[in-house]
C-alpha cells in the first residue's frame, strides 16, 4: 500500500486492483478511508457466496492471498449483511422457508425461527416426511445457521417434528386447520412420539356420517394414509353414534362389539336394533357403515332397506316369501342438504314409507297385497322417467341422514309436467297403473310397449309419445287394460 503523500484515491485504486487479482470485485460505493485494517466490501463470481456482498479487512485479505491458496473460501462471518443473507438462503432452500420479520442475527448457533412456505408445492412434495401438513405461518420451526449450513448438500434441507417450537400446539393446528376435513384433538392430549395414537374427532357438520365418532391415528399414519372406521377408538361408541343418526337404538343395551371373534366376524355379527317406531330389525356393523368415509353423508345400508332396496320383479318371482308379501309404492318429496327439492320414487314393505326416512314428505302412496305388482309398476315408472327427469348429477346429490341410498330413484320436480305422480288424482291414476302392471306378472323383462302401457294412466294427456322406445300399443286383447282405461279419463 502506498504511503506518504499518495492520495486517498490512488490508495483506493490500488486496493481495488489488488482485489481484482484475487478474483474479487470491490463494490462501487465503497470508499477507502486511509486505514489498512478497514473493511473492504466486495463480491465474487463463484461458489456458495457468489453475488453476495462480503467483507474482509484489507491487511487480512492481502496476507491470506500471499500465504493461502484457498484465499477465496468464505463462511457466514465474511457476509456483510448477515440478516438478509440468511433470510435469502432460507427462502431459496428446498423446501422454501420464511423467517419472521422481527428476527435478527446474533450468532451461528442461535436457533433461527421459520415456517415452511405453503406455496412451495414442488419443494414440499420432494420431502420424505409430509411437511406440507405443517406448512403454515402458525407453525414455527427453529434451526441454527450452523446446522442449516451443514445440510446444503442434501437434496432437501429437511427438518421434522423435533424442530418445531411448540409441538403440541403445532400438531393441534395442523390437524384442525391444514388436514381436510379438520380434526379436533382430545384436550388432554400431549405429544409423546410419532408412533403413539392421537385421539380426535372430525370437525364435521352433524349431517356427515363420521360426525360424533372418536378416532385415533398415529402421526406417522396421518402423514401417509387416510382413515376409516377401523381406526375408531371404541367400536361400541362408533356403533351408537351411527345408530343415533338414523334414530335407532340397540335392542340389548349391553351389546358388546368386542365379544370373542375375529375382526371379520365382529363386522358381520348380527345386531338387533329398533327404530323410532319400535320396529325391530337385524343388521350388522358392516351393513350399517357400508360406503362411509370422511366425506360421506347418509351412506350405510339402512336396516329397513336391506330387502326392498334390492328387490326387482325377477327376484320376487324367484322367492316364495316375496311372492306372498305385500308392499307399497310411494312418491316422496325430499330436500338435499342445499335445500333443493326432489321426488323419490320407491317401494317398501314397511308399514309406512315415512318409516324409511324421517325427512320424507309423502306425496302419494299406494298399498297392494302383491309386492310383485308394486315392483313391476316401480320398474316401469323409473324407466319411463329416467331420460328426461333424473338429474344429471344424481349420484353426487347429498341428502340428510336416514336417506340411505336410492339415488337412481331421484327425479326432478319438473316430472309433474308430464306425469301426475303427485296431486289430486294421483292415487286413482296409480291404481290404474297398478292394475295394468298386474297383467304382466308372468313376463320377464318389460318391453318398451309394456312400460308405456303401464305408465299411460299417469301421463297427463294421451299423446303419441313413448317414454322408453317407440312401440305400437294394443289394449284390445287385454281386458285388464280396458278396465284400467275406464278408471281414469285423461
Amino acid at each position: 500500500m502506498p504511503s506518504g503523500r499518495s492520495s486517498i484515491d490512488d490508495k483506493e485504486a490500488i486496493v481495488r486492483k489488488n482485489f481484482e487479482l484475487m478474483d474479487r470485485h470491490v463494490i462501487p460505493k465503497w470508499r477507502y478511508a486511509g486505514d489498512e485494517k478497514q473493511w473492504v466490501l466486495f463480491k465474487v463470481d463463484k461458489g456458495l457466496f457468489a453475488g453476495v456482498v462480503l467483507q474482509q479487512r484489507y491487511n487480512a485479505a492481502r496476507n491470506c492471498y500471499l500465504n493461502n491458496d484457498d484465499y477465496n473460501s468464505f463462511n457466514l462471518t465474511s457476509v456483510h449483511e448477515k440478516d438478509s443473507f440468511i433470510r435469502g438462503s432460507f427462502l431459496k432452500a428446498t423446501p422454501s422457508r420464511i423467517i419472521p420479520d422481527d428476527w435478527q442475527y446474533k450468532n451461528a448457533t442461535q436457533p433461527i425461527p421459520f415456517f415452511f412456505d405453503p406455496s412451495d408445492i414442488t419443494g414440499l412434495a420432494r420431502c420424505k416426511n409430509n411437511l406440507s401438513l405443517f406448512a403454515s405461518k402458525s407453525i414455527i420451526f427453529s434451526q441454527p445457521w450452523c446446522e442449516f449450513n451443514r445440510s446444503l448438500d442434501d437434496p432437501t434441507q429437511e427438518v421434522w417434528i423435533q424442530s418445531i417450537n411448540d409441538i403440541d400446539e403445532a400438531i393441534r393446528h395442523a390437524w384442525r386447520h391444514i388436514t381436510n376435513p379438520g380434526r379436533i384433538i382430545d384436550k388432554y392430549w400431549t405429544y409423546v412420539d410419532t408412533t403413539t395414537p392421537v385421539k380426535f374427532t372430525f370437525d364435521l357438520d352433524e349431517v356427515y356420517d363420521f360426525n360424533g365418532i372418536q378416532f385415533q391415528q398415529t402421526i406417522n399414519h396421518w402423514q401417509r394414509n387416510g382413515i376409516n372406521l377401523r381406526s375408531a377408538v371404541d367400536m361400541n361408541q362408533a356403533l351408537k353414534a351411527v345408530l343415533s343418526k338414523i334414530n335407532c337404538n340397540l335392542v340389548d343395551p349391553s351389546f358388546e362389539y368386542y365379544a370373542p371373534g375375529s375382526a371379520e366376524e365382529r363386522l358381520r355379527r348380527p345386531i338387533p336394533i329398533s327404530d323410532e317406531f319400535d320396529q325391530q330389525y337385524i343388521t350388522t356393523f358392516e351393513c350399517l357403515t357400508k360406503g362411509m368415509d370422511v366425506n360421506s353423508i347418509g351412506a350405510g345400508q339402512l336396516p329397513w332397506n336391506r330387502i326392498t332396496s334390492r328387490l326387482t320383479p325377477n327376484k320376487i318371482r324367484g322367492n316364495p316369501r316375496f311372492l306372498s308379501s305385500s308392499g307399497t309404492i310411494y312418491v316422496a318429496e325430499i330436500q338435499d342438504i342445499t335445500g333443493v327439492s326432489y321426488f323419490k320414487i320407491g317401494i317398501t314393505t314397511k308399514q309406512s314409507p315415512k318409516h324409511r326416512c324421517a325427512s320424507y314428505k309423502i306425496r302419494t302412496e299406494i298399498y297392494s297385497e302383491k309386492l310383485l305388482d308394486i315392483s313391476i309398476l316401480e320398474s316401469a315408472l323409473l324407466r319411463a322417467t329416467t331420460a328426461r327427469y333424473r338429474p344429471a348429477n344424481y349420484q353426487e346429490l347429498r341428502f340428510p341422514p336416514g336417506f340411505g341410498g336410492g339415488h337412481s330413484e331421484i327425479r326432478d320436480m319438473s316430472v309433474l309436467k308430464e306425469f301426475r305422480i303427485a296431486g289430486n288424482d294421483s292415487e286413482k291414476r296409480f291404481k290404474s297403473s297398478l292394475l295394468i302392471a298386474g297383467s304382466f306378472r308372468e313376463d320377464g323383462n318389460l318391453s318398451s310397449e309394456q312400460i308405456n302401457q303401464i305408465v299411460s294412466p299417469l301421463v297427463l294427456q294421451y299423446q303419441k309419445r313413448f317414454y322408453v322406445r317407440p312401440a305400437k300399443t294394443n289394449t284390445d286383447t287385454n281386458p285388464k287394460l280396458e278396465k284400467a282405461d275406464k278408471l281414469v279419463r285423461h
